[in-house]
């Protein structure tokens, strides 16, 4: 039987819950029967996401990190919903200290 040691303690995190101290391992991508738009994907598959196409890519630009990340979800565009949250998102890795801006564009920070 798993551990519920966090049991009647569930944390608000933007638009979803979670366990506290949960980190977040991987993003869902959208199925057949299963497509969520912007404002369904919690904070933090979007941010994971983001993080690791600028790992992958390092030294991209904005913009195309912001694509990258949508077509991962499966939006075939930027509307002004996604490059918002995206955007969001994005600001907050870097003011977190996770992304660095260079001249070149996004950097995974030192470390991480």
């Amino acid at each position: 039987m798993p551990s519920t040691w966090w049991r009647g303690k569930i944390v608000h995190n933007g638009t979803a819950y979670d366990r506290p101290c949960h980190e977040t391992e991987f993003a869902r991508t959208p199925t057949e029967r299963c497509t969520r738009r912007v404002a369904e994907v919690p904070v933090t598959e979007r941010q994971l996401v983001l993080a690791r196409v600028v790992e992958e890519g390092p030294g991209v630009h904005r913009e195309d990190r912001l694509r990258e990340a949508a077509r991962f979800f499966g939006w075939a565009r930027l509307g002004a919903d996604i490059r918002d949250a995206l955007t969001g998102d994005i600001d907050a890795l870097i003011a977190a200290g996770d992304l660095i801006v260079s001249e070149g564009g996004l950097m995974p920070a030192e470390g991480s």
